[in-house]
Formats: C-alpha cells, structure tokens, sequence
C-alpha cells in the first residue's frame, strides 16, 4: 500500500486500537514499519485462539468470524481506545476501534468451506462493517493480502484519505460475485455520549448514569428535543436488550399497562455488566423491533441508558415500576449477581428510598426465590394471567442467521 496513503494517516487526528484475528495482521506492520505509527496506534492486539478471543471479548461469540463478531471485537477495541486516550495529550483526537476477523485459505481445508473477512469500525457516533467473501481460488498470501488492505481502507475511510482499489485483486463483473458488502449507522450525540461516560462518581460506587430517549415519531432521530429523559414522569419501565422484541415481550407490556393504567417505556442499557457495549447497528435493529409498536396504545416511549444494574436504573427512573420476568427477580436479589459487592438489605433499602416496584412475569420453567423482605415490593404475574409460550429472542436470532 502506497508510503504517502499511510503518512496521511498518520497526519490525521485518529487515535485506534485494531484487534485482528484469522488473518490480515500485516497492516500492523505496515503502519509502523515507516515511522510516526504512534500518531495513530494505541494499541494492536492478535487474539487468535478461540481461548484468546473468548478472554478478549469477555464471552464467547456465537461465531468466530462472522460480521456480527467483528463489531463485538471493534467495539472492545473502542473501549479499550477510550481507556487509552484519558490523558490530557490525547485532547483533540477521534478515537476509534477497528475489529477484523478473518477466516482464509487453510491447509487441508474441508471442500466447501468459506472464506471470508469482515472488517468494523467504532466510532463516537458511528459503526460500520465491511464484508467480503473471497470465492476466487488464490494462495493463503494473496487472501491475507486482501484481508490486510480491507482493513486498511476502512480505516482509511474514517481518516478521510484515499482508498486503494480493490478492483485489481478481487474478481467482479459478469459471472464474479466479489464484491465487498458494507453497512453504517449513525447515532446522535446524546447517544453517542452513552458509551464515553464512564467515569466513576466520588458519591457512588458506579458510573455516573445518563440517558437518551427516542424520538418515536422520527425514525431518524435518537432523542427528543429539549432536555432528554424526564424520568419524574415515567412510571413504568420495561428493562432489557430487545435484541430482538418479541410476542412475549409485547404480551406483558400490554397487560403491565393495563394492570396499572401507565404506558410502558422500554430501556435499553448500551452498557453492560459482563459483556462489550452495544454497537450502533445492533441497537438500530432492537430499535426497529421496539418501533412497529410506536402507534399502539400500550407504547410510552424508548429510553437508552448506561445502566446495567437495577441499582443503577432505579437513579434513573425513581418512583416508577419495572417490568421483568422471573429469571430477572431471581437474581436481582441474589448478592451473586452484584459480584459479591452489596448484600440483600442494602439492595432492598434503595429500591425503597427510591420508591421502586417490580412487576414480576412467570417463566416457563422457572421456579422463583423468594427473599422473605421482597413480597412487599412486588407484584407476581401469574401464569393464569400472562401464558409464556417459551419464545426466546436467542431462538430467534438463531433462525434468521439459518435462514
């Protein structure tokens, strides 16, 4: 790749961490091998055991190449960019995180196997991810070739410098079907900011919280206007990563708003307890699956926040009640599921002074545990009331990747 292409990056105001597996690893090189690489790169990372990818992204992903585990691995990289870019030397700069995984020409090789790479970027406001299936027969050396100069045009792209065609060393046209598949999505400031506002407060034992609410009536627009949130004015909240909304979610919104005669405002934490952030176009498709329902009765609205613990939501959303099924209340109040850090009497003393209820669904094979100082903040849905038909949003997810 051309020695100016890589100056030019270099000369742009773009901090990165890249994290790369399966192949493509020679574009770290080529960003240091000419000087001035620490203009650009904080940090490069080569997790390629399933051992190290598993620690890397902090879970193991459904598929070890595939789009989706690109933009888990560049949204690690982001985060990790962020923590990197604290100091004061770095004001200024954009910070990103590029993912790539890689899955090329191996030896001895099963027949049919496929070869592809899949290429994201984070950004403050922005993910994308560019896809290319590799169907031509050519050496490991010129797939990684390929797979190396990918990465280097999305990250290329972001830098506002030229990319390399890749007409030249991928093959389309009549009867070829090459082609490198891209998608982007775009969120506001205020959303954007969800994931930066990290630091942890002096008064709590946490992050310091924030939340942006979707503007129904816009498909476009993230947060209504004028100051975002009010949640004095919510009162029933739907927890959960939607990912996506399905029959049962919507089944006990509807009776939840009728029992209490609210509207049932929907929260999602971009951030989460154990596994990397919410990316931009996986939370555009919970937002999809939540917005079909915009015009009925039971919808109050949508509510982003970075708060992962109902510890947190209840700072958020004081006075109101929260909607969750019975694996939830299980282990709301086990102290496991806080790391060990608060036990049982400080968690039901601040959902009391914050005047917090829960509306507890049944699960198809769930048995609840009952703390016997819990009943008095709760009221248990039964299943004479609510019928859970076993849907599950993994199922869901499950299928339409087979399709």
């Amino acid at each position: 790749m051309p020695i100016e292409h890589i100056f030019q990056i270099h000369r742009s105001p773009c901090k990165t961490v890249l994290a790369i597996t399966g192949g493509g690893a020679e574009i770290i090189g080529e960003l240091l091998r000419h000087g001035s690489g620490s203009a650009t790169l904080l940090d490069a990372v080569v997790p390629y055991s399933t051992d190290a990818m598993d620690r890397f992204l902090g879970r193991k992903p459904e598929k070890y190449c595939s789009e989706k585990t690109a933009r888990l691995m560049a949204m690690v990289a982001y985060q990790r960019a962020l923590g990197l870019s604290k100091a004061n030397e770095f004001a200024g700069q954009e910070i990103i995180g590029i993912g790539a995984t890689c899955k090329l020409k191996a030896e001895n090789e099963r027949e049919g196997r496929k070869h592809e790479i899949h290429v994201a970027i984070q950004a403050d406001c922005k993910t994308g991810v560019s896809s290319l299936e590799l169907t031509a027969d050519r050496t490991r050396e010129e797939e990684e070739k390929i797979a190396a100069l990918l990465i280097f045009n999305v990250l290329a792209r972001h830098c506002v410098v030229s990319e390399i065609d890749l007409s030249d060393v991928i093959e389309t046209g009549e009867g070829k079907n090459e082609e490198v598949i891209e998608k982007y999505e775009f969120v506001s400031r205020p959303v954007g900011d969800l994931l930066k506002q990290r630091k942890i407060s002096q008064d709590n034992n946490y992050e310091t919280l924030s939340m942006a609410r979707i503007n129904l009536k816009e498909p476009e627009a993230f947060e209504e206007p004028g100051e975002p949130g009010e949640p004095e004015k919510i009162r029933l909240v739907f927890p959960g990563s939607f990912d996506p909304c399905h029959r049962n979610h919507i089944l006990m919104a509807i009776l939840a708003s009728e029992k209490l005669g609210e509207p049932v405002h929907f929260e999602i934490s971009l951030t989460n307890v154990d596994k990397p952030p919410i990316d931009f176009i996986s939370l555009n498709q919970r937002l999809d699956s939540l917005r079909i329902h915009k015009n009925e009765n039971f919808m109050g609205g949508i509510c982003l926040t970075n708060a992962p613990l109902f510890l947190q939501k209840a700072d958020l959303f004081p006075d109101s009640t929260f909607i969750i099924g019975a694996d939830t209340f299980n282990r709301l109040f086990d102290a496991k599921y806080y790391g060990g850090t608060v036990n049982i009497p400080a968690i039901l003393k601040h959902f009391k002074e914050k005047n917090i209820r829960f509306l507890v669904f049944h699960r198809k094979s769930t048995e609840f545990c009952i703390n016997p100082d819990v009943p008095e903040l709760c009221e248990i849905v039964s299943l004479d009331e609510y019928e859970d038909d076993g849907t599950s949003s993994t199922e869901i997810r499950r299928k339409c990747e087979n399709v």
